[in-house]
């Protein structure tokens, strides 16, 4: 009883791993599928659809590969593609009855059977080929890090749309050009696959073909870094996204593509802000010019004003001095009676003269001092922040 329990275990453990490989299957050969479609390689396309279904007869899966067959016959009218588009539509139709993609299946499908109907009036043979042989295929799939994959790799039925596609898409296997995700027929020995885009480096991959066997090679592609030149003043600060870089001057910076938002800052200045869209590979040039902030505009009068005032206090100090000087030798001309007695108010005079220019001098140089220090603290503590930076746009994606 212990060893029937045990081998159930077994069955059914090796049944769970085999549904999840022929899930993974399914959706790499989806995935490809998918992409395919969305490139309007509507052969390719069905392909892939129909070796994810063997993998994984979902209903879904269904729908997709009877939608790329149906868009294949448009372009390339062929009976089997109308056979294949029925049939598939019939398979999701029987399963899904309400939601989905109901309605447009059936509308398809009854355009299909109008299609059949007019190839048969004419006489032409739609019976189904016989079965398929197996062949040792290769293919491609391509995926690029901001892609979504999430939503790509979801085993739902595909829309009519299609969406963005990598610019300059172009794969090649032993450096024969073949269509990205499109399984081709090669012989059952190592390959070389060679995959470029605009805007991403080269990839080049080596993969054993199976004998019988259609494999797809994943080959993802990293964007190639943009290149930014900043000019402006030396020793600029510059940030990008709040996060320093360099101080200028500097090389080029190498930014991700995408929005970023660069500043730069120098004290005395007033804060550059730029909100930059980057493409993969770019190379782009941006001038910062920096304006003189008002305190750093304010610093040259407020020093020269603190240099008038000490122009006034050394002017006041050398009357006072002079002042003291003319007191004291009057004072010793009366001490010695060179000089009448009535002279003492004169001498009172000069001393009086004298302390009123050495409190001007001290104004005036204490006003000098405090205006230097206001001039040096607008200068040293003149520091601007990001977040005052304005803003502007420019670049492209």
């Amino acid at each position: 009883m212990r060893s029937l329990v045990l081998a159930t275990l077994v069955v059914a453990l090796a049944a769970g791993i085999a549904r999840a490989e022929d899930r993974a299957t399914a959706e790499r050969y989806f995935r490809a599928g998918a992409k395919a479609y969305s490139a309007q390689n509507f052969s390719a396309a069905a392909t892939n659809f129909d070796e994810a279904y063997k993998a994984l007869p979902m209903p879904e899966i269904a729908f997709s590969a009877a939608q790329a067959y149906r868009r294949l016959y448009q372009i390339e009218p062929k009976p089997e593609y109308v056979r294949r588009s029925i049939e598939l539509y019939q398979r999701y139709l029987a399963a899904v009855k309400t939601g989905g993609r109901v309605g447009d299946a059936a509308d398809n499908l009854a355009d299909m059977k109008r299609e059949l109907a007019k190839l048969e009036a004419a006489g032409i043979s739609t019976t189904a080929s016989g079965p398929a042989q197996a062949h040792t295929r290769l293919g491609v799939n391509v995926s690029v890090p901001d892609q979504a994959q999430a939503e790509l790799g979801a085993l739902r039925e595909i829309g009519e749309g299609t969406g963005d596609t990598v610019k300059g898409l172009s794969a090649s296997i032993d450096g024969t050009k073949v269509e990205p995700f499109a399984l081709v027929d090669v012989d059952a020995k190592e390959h070389v696959i060679a995959v470029s885009a605009d805007g991403y480096f080269p990839v080049e991959k080596k993969t054993v073909a199976v004998a019988g066997q259609s494999t797809f090679v994943d080959v993802e592609l990293r964007p190639k870094p943009a290149k930014l030149a900043i000019h402006t003043e030396d020793d600029a600060r510059i940030t990008i996204d709040g996060r320093f870089v360099a101080t200028a001057p500097s090389a080029a910076l190498e930014v991700t593509p995408g929005k970023h938002f660069v500043t730069v800052l120098h004290r005395g200045r007033e804060p550059f802000g730029k909100e930059l869209a980057v493409v993969r590979g770019e190379e782009m040039t941006l001038a910062a010019p920096l304006a003189k902030t008002s305190r750093r505009r304010a610093v040259p009068w407020v020093l020269g004003g603190a240099g008038v005032l000490l122009a006034g206090a050394a002017a006041t100090g050398l009357v006072a001095v002079s002042r003291d000087g003319s007191a004291a030798d009057l004072r010793d001309q009366i001490q010695m009676g060179n000089r009448p007695p009535g002279d003492a108010d004169q001498y009172d005079r000069l001393v009086r003269s004298r302390d009123r220019f050495v409190t001007y001098t001290w104004i005036l140089g204490g006003a000098a001092l405090a205006t230097g220090a206001v001039g040096g603290f607008l200068f040293y503590f003149d520091t601007p922040t990001a977040d005052s930076a304005t803003v502007g746009v420019t670049g492209r994606f």
